[in-house]
């Protein structure tokens, strides 16, 4: 059947998020409170000298470690050292150390491989953080000893297909390097022309992507053994065309598989997307518009359950058929709109929040719906349930909503505006949510333990009992867990200053107090409210944005649509200004951002989501949903000149390509037209 579902918040990959208190459920965890800092006096204008880049910079390659040296820069305070592997497929990313001098030896969980190429540079800091980068100079790893052949043991299918996993064994051999102990390369098929190539990581094994079709495969690991270092290398053959180009998706119990098409119209195409690791094609479907902006997505298997700021519930198929189901979320929508009391009131921002689905059978699953709610005396931010029936490819909604939990307080009509209401949720075990609640523009509510407003709570789901894990949060848009269990937060500050945040219990991240952002109303004074543009005394963000991005949501892509992207971050911008339209990617080394890439789609994003079958949903204002997934364009239309060395792992070997996706998927999609994206109404 068509209509059946994915784990959208049932698939949580880490261990419940525990609460550090547990006396009362409205009581903050944080044991000290932090004072709002006092501004300092302004301090005398200093005339920074002028910085130059490291000169003489050298790498030295001995006992597979890279030594770093430079010449002393005056007026520098501290250096950064930066390395990669550069005689690949691809260049390899730069990783960056803080050195205090030099010399700098790279001993970061890895080392110096033989016979690879590395290329290093360095940068000197002064006391502002300012930064100049020297030139970079490569050196290459001397030969080790060949290893026997019989050093390394590979387990994989034979022959080796893109898209099939392998594991290596070096049995009783301990390898140089813990963060990546193999080095893969493929080679011309005599043997020939060998380049790295970055594979596809799955846990401990290891995937074939596109570019190694057709190609010898070949790994190499170094490792010591009675005093001597030796280099051991295996051959794999030829990777042959079949078996899949990604890693497939698990169903689960009453999901069916995806239409292998579109239907005819179903699905418009977007202007397609070039991208610094994927070349991207996008399509759309128009649903359920009320007018106002809001709203929210939840996969719901390969199909998408959106619902509209008003509470409409439409069901948008894998194959772009979009239908309209019976029901909506509760809102005492008729009330609220038509107020008796003559009180002026804003209906954009009275609005659903945030839908999540979590599976109770093959065929029922539960809706959890955050939203404004009118009682008819004041507005109130509710979480409230129902039960989806999915049966015979058709999808029913009960009417009988259950509320699971009101915030505290419910907010006077007079003083209601709606305003960062937040509203993101997230499973945490099979018993409990957690939701991000906006301050809804009152100011003192984030600091108030009196007041869930402003904070992250987690709900016990059958009882409704909440306690606060957090707080000091402004607009919390986004929240989403990485499989290492740690929770990433996007929310909006004001005036620049959108924060990327990890979310720890008992954390205090600072609203009202402290911003990157500054006051709308334009008066920039210290206070002892407002810290502006710094964040101390608080928990600070992992990253913020300068100007705003009016950040929206965020998701961890797990590989199955975008291989290259595994675990980053995917964060969309709501901004329909030139820092915007876009959807962001950041690269994540753990719980360090790496670099964030600006990926221009045209118009503003309200909710992100990944489907079963890996492809990206976005849901804009207008209530358009856009699903993007990795380009295959037939051959004729790839050229080095469009597509650039960087995207050589999905442009190489034509007719291999069209010859796999004959195999698997039928003929070679048609490539999107172009065109401009649907504009934001």
């Amino acid at each position: 059947m068509a209509a059946a579902a994915c784990s959208g918040g049932a698939a949580s990959p880490a261990a419940t998020l525990a609460p550090t208190a547990t006396a009362t459920p409205t009581v903050a965890p944080s044991s000290t409170p932090i004072a709002t800092p006092t501004p300092a006096s302004t301090p005398a204008l200093k005339i920074i000298a002028s910085l130059a880049a490291p000169a003489d910079v050298a790498v030295d390659i001995a006992d597979r470690r890279l030594a770093v040296s430079w010449s002393p820069v005056e007026g520098a305070t501290a250096y950064i050292v930066a390395a990669r592997l550069t005689n690949g497929v691809e260049p390899f990313e730069w990783s960056e150390y803080e050195a205090a001098a030099a010399p700098y030896v790279v001993t970061d969980g890895w080392a110096a491989m033989s016979g690879l190429e590395y290329e290093v540079r360095a940068a000197a800091v002064n006391v502002d953080g300012r930064s100049i980068w020297s030139p970079s100079v490569s050196a290459t790893a001397p030969e080790l000893r060949p290893a026997p052949p019989d050093a390394i043991g590979i387990e994989t299918s034979s022959p080796y297909a893109v898209g099939d996993s392998m594991r290596v064994n070096l049995f009783s051999q301990q390898p140089f390097t813990r963060k990546s102990p193999y080095v893969w390369s493929v080679c011309d098929s005599d043997g020939r022309e060998c380049e790295l190539l970055p594979l596809v990581r799955l846990a401990y094994a290891y995937l074939a992507p596109l570019a190694a079709r057709g190609k010898i495969a070949r790994v190499q690991a170094d490792y010591d053994k009675d005093g001597v270092s030796y280099t051991a290398t295996a051959t794999l053959g030829v990777v042959s065309f079949a078996g899949s180009a990604f890693p497939q998706a698990v169903l689960p119990p009453g999901c069916a598989a995806a239409p292998p098409a579109s239907e005819e119209g179903a699905l418009t195409p977007d202007a397609s997307l070039t991208t610094h690791l994927h070349y991207l094609e996008s399509e759309s479907v128009q649903t359920a518009w009320d007018g106002v902006d809001g709203g929210a997505i939840e996969p719901l298997c390969n199909d998408l359950l959106v619902a509209s700021p008003r509470g409409k519930i439409t069901l948008v198929r894998a194959n772009g058929r979009a239908e309209r189901i019976e029901g909506r979320i509760p809102m005492n929508l008729d009330a609220r709109i038509s107020p008796t009391d003559n009180v002026v009131f804003s209906p954009d921002r009275f609005r659903v929040a945030d839908i999540l689905l979590r599976q109770r059978s093959a065929e029922r699953w539960e809706l959890f719906a955050t939203h404004h709610y009118f009682t008819g005396e004041c507005t109130r931010f509710r979480l409230s349930s129902t039960m989806i029936l999915t049966e015979d490819g058709s999808l029913s909604v009960s009417p009988s909503w259950k509320t699971v939990f009101d915030a505290d307080p419910c907010l006077n009509t007079a003083e209601y505006s709606g305003q960062h209401a937040g509203g993101k949720m997230l499973t945490d075990g099979p018993d409990h949510l957690l939701v991000a609640i906006g301050d809804h523009n009152q100011q003192s509510a984030p600091q108030d333990t009196d007041s869930h407003f402003g904070k992250l709570v987690r709900i016990e789901i059958e009882s409704g009992e909440a306690e606060i894990l957090a707080l000091g949060l402004r607009n919390p848009q986004g929240l989403a867990r990485d499989a290492d269990g740690n929770l990433w937060e996007t929310e909006r500050g004001p005036r620049g200053g959108d924060e990327l945040n990890l979310l720890e219990p008992g954390g205090d991240y600072g609203w009202p107090s402290v911003s990157y952002g500054t006051p709308y109303d334009g008066y920039i004074m210290a206070s002892e409210r407002w810290s502006v543009g710094k964040h101390e005394g608080y928990a600070k963000p992992v990253f913020a944005w300068v100007p705003s991005i009016a950040v929206s949501a965020v998701v961890v892509n797990d590989e199955r649509g975008f291989p290259l992207w595994e675990d980053d971050l995917l964060i969309a911008s709501l901004s329909n200004g030139d820092a915007g339209r876009a959807l962001f990617r950041a690269r994540r080394d753990g719980t360090n951002i790496q670099y964030t890439e600006r990926i221009e789609l045209g118009y503003p994003v309200r909710d992100v989501a990944q489907t079963l079958d890996g492809r990206l949903a976005l849901l804009a204002d207008d209530a358009r949903v856009h699903f993007i997934r990795p380009s295959y364009e037939p051959c004729a239309d790839r050229t080095e000149e469009r597509l650039g060395r960087r995207l050589r792992v999905y442009a190489a070997g034509c007719d291999a390509l069209d010859a796999l996706l004959e195999a698997n998927q039928g003929a070679p999609p048609t490539p999107p037209s172009g065109g401009s994206a649907e504009p934001r109404r």
